[in-house]
Parts: structure tokens; sequence; C-alpha cells
């Protein structure tokens, strides 16, 4: 990887590699094509002053204000790890925030929700290649107009937060060799920090109209979401989880 990166970006940190651009339309595709014409390390992160063009999963737009956190983080795999690279950035978020003394929970399968109201402060999108993983956050320091969703100003600057957060993950989830004691810790911690643990709620498959009906019961050791249906069977949540959204037992979005 060249020392000062693609054009237009600035380094900030050597290792882990940390670079910034004032302005991109996303910073997961920014990232993605740079690792296609070069070799990045595992864990070089990309971080923008703004973002005009971010998206979140299914192709939904993430709407930046300037001061927000958009970030993403390169990372090489050739198995994809247990629990994967969405649970191991939330973990990494929740775990910065709690040392914030900001309570937060995880939505599964991929949203940061504040626990003092229950909006959605974060969100992360997981995007694949043929040599690795791009995992992309978008933090609000200063909430959207016209959305419905959590912002926290008591939050450091957006350069504060990335060189933070790419330090945690780094060193936590690729300078070592995480053990299954250790791994099982995360697991625990997330399921501490499960939303809507208990309740019922309603979940849809990609391309599937029909929604399911269960009570969450907590993370499996692969990450995948456990629940209790009416009939009394426990069920995992396969990978292609669209959206899970809390209800009333009769089946009503609440």
């Amino acid at each position: 990887m060249t020392g000062e990166g693609e054009e237009g970006c600035q380094l900030v940190r050597r290792f882990p590699p940390l670079f910034y651009l004032d302005a991109v339309s996303s910073t997961n595709s920014f990232l993605k094509n740079w690792s296609r014409k070069e070799t990045l390390s595992s864990g070089t992160g990309l971080y923008a002053g703004t973002q005009t063009g971010g998206r979140g999963r299914r192709g939904n737009r993430w709407c930046h204000v300037p001061g927000n956190l958009a970030l993403s983080i390169w990372v090489e795999e050739q198995v994809s790890p247990l629990p994967p690279w969405t649970l191991r950035l939330a973990w990494t978020l929740l775990s910065y925030l709690r040392s914030r003394h900001i309570p937060c929970q995880l939505k599964y399968p991929n949203d940061i929700y504040l626990s003092s109201n229950a909006l959605k402060l974060a969100g992360i999108l997981v995007e694949k290649t043929s040599r690795g993983a791009v995992l992309g956050v978008g933090l609000n320091r200063f909430l959207p107009e016209g959305l419905a969703a959590a912002a926290c100003e008591d939050l450091p600057d957006h350069h504060i937060l990335a060189l933070s957060v790419t330090e945690l993950f780094y060193a936590h989830f690729l300078e070592e060799k995480n053990s299954p004691p250790e791994i099982a810790r995360v697991l625990n911690e997330l399921n501490e920090q499960l939303l809507w643990k208990g309740d019922w709620v309603a979940w849809r498959e990609e391309g599937e109209g029909n929604a399911g009906l269960g009570k969450v019961i907590d993370l499996d050791l692969s990450g995948r979401l456990r629940v209790l249906e009416p009939s009394g069977h426990h069920r995992l949540l396969p990978e292609t989880i669209r959206s899970v959204e809390r209800v009333e037992p009769s089946g009503k979005m609440s």
C-alpha cells in the first residue's frame, strides 16, 4: 500500500492505517475500489467529513450530516469469522460508547440504538469482495433533519471517533488471535446489550413477503438470533434476515 493513499486522501495515522477525505460519495465504495487497485493492510480505515451517497442495507439511503461519523474499515479474510464482522464491529461501537457512559443496545442484525429513547444512533453495512470485506459505519453526532433517529452531541468530533473506533477494532479483532473464551465473552456482552430480549418480534427474510414471529432469546455462538416460536420450538434466524421489528403478542407492530 502506498504511504499517502489514493489521490485526495490525507494520512491521519500510519498504524493501523487511517485516511481522511473532506468529501466522498461513499466511504465503502471508495475503499472497495481502492482495494481492487492496491493491496491494503487489513484494518485500513477511511472516514470523511461529508458523505453524499451513503447507504445502508438493502440499498437504503443513509442521510449524513457534516460532523457525523462516516467510516469504513477494510479487512482481509479467507473464511468469514464467527461471530460475523457485523457483530464484531457492533461490539466495538457498543464498547466505545459504554466507555463514554452512553448506554446503547444492539438491534439485530446491524443497528445500534440509544437506550434512553430506543432510537437508532448508528448503522453498520458490511460488503464483501473477492479479497475481503469493507465494514462501514454511520454514527449520528447530529440529527439528520426529518428523521426519527437518535443523535449524541456529547460524543467527540468525528476525527477522534474514527481514531478511537478503528484502534479498538484493530486491537481486539485483528492484532490478537481471539481465543474461544474471548469470543464467548464478546457474545456474552452482545447478549447483555441485545435490544428486545424477551419481547415478541416479527422478521422478514430477503425476498420473502411473509413475516415470522417469535420471542427473542439470545445470539448463539455463530452470532445468529435465536427466538422462541409460538409453537414452543426454538429457531435460529437465517443470515438472509432483512428486518426484525418488535410486535405485540398478537403480531401487531408496536
